[in-house]
């Protein structure tokens, strides 16, 4: 007796927690579809949905075996940069030039005093490094510089092409699900920006800062009117590493190799003007010696001419800014 009762009871308080469980996992799954899937860097940080933030512009098809480097003895232009170099994109411009190009990150890779004889010592035999670095970390990797570059190690890597325009089907949930905790977590965010006053201009969720602006002529996502950026942007310190700047560009010039310095700007540089009191790229124009094209005027003249220059939901730029960088630092290694 008590036995059959033990079952009853199992399967009774089984059902009770089953039904309630999947119906929470279902609509949570709903909800992910319908906050469509993650693709942006600012919409992950800030457990925003890309059906509110996602870009909407399409962009050029890359081929995919433009988007592959090259081995370091075979390379005309050696590439020092991070996560905007890394995929390769700027890059495919210098192909119609017929300049071979090799890529190592910052992470892998710190540039010393003695570069330009380490790279040399190493079998590049090319005219040109790139060194390109996001505006908020360049003070940090210029501020202390190592004496001696050791054995320089560069893998040959490939990327996928980007994707020409954002996919969203059930499918796509299915495979690559987001996962509750993100879910439940834009859900909150969503309706607080419903729902909550908004003091001031903006709004910050985690590490991504919502800002009010005129963005339609900008953006492609769909609240344009309002502009997303990276928190971290909106504190910066001040450049003062000009003297370790010119130390590793007076060594690349005496081992025969030209340096090109991209400072690449923050979004928020770009898109709200926000600068810190001493500019990088003023500092960099001071010295003859350096060649260093002031991406910042460029690309804020270039975002208004282009919609989506800069991904809305992400901290990079859109395949059509990368091309317009590519073009810009080709034209410079002629």
């Amino acid at each position: 007796m008590n036995s059959l009762a033990h079952t009853f009871n199992f399967r009774k308080y089984s059902l009770t927690l089953i039904v309630p469980l999947t119906i929470a996992i279902l609509t949570l799954w709903g909800v992910e579809w319908y906050f469509e899937p993650l693709d942006g860097d600012l919409t992950r940080v800030g457990h925003l949905p890309e059906k509110d933030f996602g870009w909407n512009q399409s962009q050029p098809l890359i081929a995919q075996d433009q988007l592959k480097s090259d081995a370091l003895t075979d390379s005309d232009v050696f590439v020092i940069g991070d996560s905007f170099s890394e995929q390769l994109l700027w890059q495919t411009r210098l192909l119609p030039k017929h300049l071979k190009h090799s890529f190592i990150h910052w992470d892998q890779f710190k540039p010393c005093e003695n570069i330009g004889d380490a790279l040399r010592q190493a079998g590049f035999k090319g005219r040109y490094v790139v060194l390109e670095s996001l505006e908020r970390y360049f003070q940090q990797r210029m501020n202390a510089i190592c004496k001696n570059n050791g054995g320089i190690k560069v893998k040959v890597h490939s990327k996928p092409s980007p994707l020409m325009t954002r996919t969203h089907s059930l499918m796509t949930s299915i495979k690559s699900p987001t996962g509750g905790e993100w879910t439940l977590k834009t859900l909150i965010n969503k309706i607080k920006f419903t729902y909550l006053e908004r003091p001031g201009d903006f709004i910050v969720f985690n590490n991504a800062r919502l800002v009010a602006m005129d963005g339609c002529g900008l953006f492609s996502h769909q609240l344009c009117n309002y502009g997303l950026f990276f928190n971290g942007d909106f504190d910066k310190p001040a450049f003062d590493s000009i003297n370790n700047v010119l130390a590793i560009n007076n060594n690349l010039l005496k081992a025969g190799i030209q340096p090109v310095w991209l400072v690449v700007p923050d979004k928020s540089t770009v898109y709200l003007n926000k600068r810190v009191s001493t500019p990088i790229w003023d500092a960099l124009a001071r010295y003859p010696a350096l060649s260093a094209p002031n991406l910042a005027d460029l690309f804020i003249q270039q975002s208004k001419l282009v919609k989506d220059f800069y991904k809305p939901n992400d901290t990079h730029l859109s395949v059509n800014g990368y091309l317009y960088l590519g073009d810009l630092v080709a034209d410079r290694l002629q």
